[in-house]
This record gives structure tokens, C-alpha cells and sequence, in this order.
């Protein structure tokens, strides 16, 4: 079965959306948090419009950071991740392993896998129903349910091979 790479990016790739979808997503996921008894501090708003309206979805805690203290200075590291950690619970934005380094979190929008090179470093995106028989065997043989996100798989890119 053969199929077709998504775009390639050093740890992803990137999802345009129209400001007005941006502006929507970031309510909706303000309201989440509100809903969960958080509150909607300036810190918080501002990773969650970072996370939103960045032109790359697959980030580290440092790079949020890096982004939301440009703006605010104030806004310290753990509070970064303590918003990813409930976004996170939110089943907002997951957590990914994307080899040596930090953990990866990218938002949930959209179901997919990623495909990591262990000799370059590349990622590709590949998609949910890429992995959707393997997922039912394990289910029927494991009684696993494979979470529709997280899913690494590692191995050499086309480049590579």
C-alpha cells in the first residue's frame, strides 16, 4: 500500500485557518477551560492564542513560551506548562514523543499519526485511517484502544531508506 506523504517539516506541518477560525477556536477553548473551573488569566490566553494562531501546530513548552513572553515577560515557564498540562486534560492539545528532545504538543483538531525518521530527524503527518486497521486488531486482539493522536511510529523517512 503506498501513501502519499504529507508536506515535510522539521516537526510537522502546518494548518492554515482564517483568522475568523482562529478567533473561533481560541473562544471555544477558552470557554473549555472556563468550563473546567479554570480561569482565564492573560497568561492562559495568551498559550492558547499562541497554540491557535501559530503557522506551526507541533510545538515544545519552551516555544510557547518563547512566543507568549514576547509579548508578556512576565509569564513564566511552569505557567506555560501547567496550560499545556489542562489543555492536555481538555483533550485540546496532546503530548507527543517525537524522539530526542522536549515533548511535542500539538492541538487536536485534527486526527492524525506521525511518522518519525530515526536517522534525519523528519516528521511527516500521516493520516488517522492510515493506522485504522492496525488499531482495530489491536482492539480485538489486545482489547487496547490506541489513542486517535499519539500514535509515533518510527522507522527511515523515503529520503533515507
Amino acid at each position: 500500500m503506498s501513501v502519499d506523504p504529507a508536506p515535510a517539516h522539521p516537526r510537522g506541518h502546518a494548518h492554515a485557518h482564517t483568522d475568523e477560525e482562529v478567533a473561533e477556536r481560541i473562544a471555544t477553548t477558552l470557554e473549555l477551560l472556563r468550563g473546567a473551573g479554570g480561569r482565564i488569566t492573560t497568561a492562559r490566553r495568551a498559550v492558547v492564542t499562541t497554540l491557535h494562531a501559530g503557522d506551526d501546530h507541533h510545538v515544545t513548552a519552551e516555544d510557547v513560551a518563547a512566543a507568549v513572553q514576547a509579548e508578556h515577560p512576565d509569564v513564566h515557564l511552569s505557567t506555560v506548562y501547567r496550560t499545556l498540562e489542562a489543555l492536555e486534560e481538555l483533550d485540546v492539545v496532546a503530548r507527543v514523543d517525537l524522539g530526542p528532545g522536549p515533548a511535542v504538543f500539538h492541538l487536536v483538531d485534527h486526527a492524525h499519526h506521525h511518522l518519525v525518521c530515526t536517522r534525519c530527524g523528519r516528521v511527516e503527518e500521516a493520516a488517522a485511517d492510515v493506522v485504522g486497521p492496525l488499531a482495530e486488531v489491536l482492539d480485538a486482539r489486545y482489547g487496547f484502544a490506541a489513542a486517535p493522536h499519539r500514535l509515533t511510529i518510527t522507522g527511515l523517512c523515503r529520503d533515507c531508506r
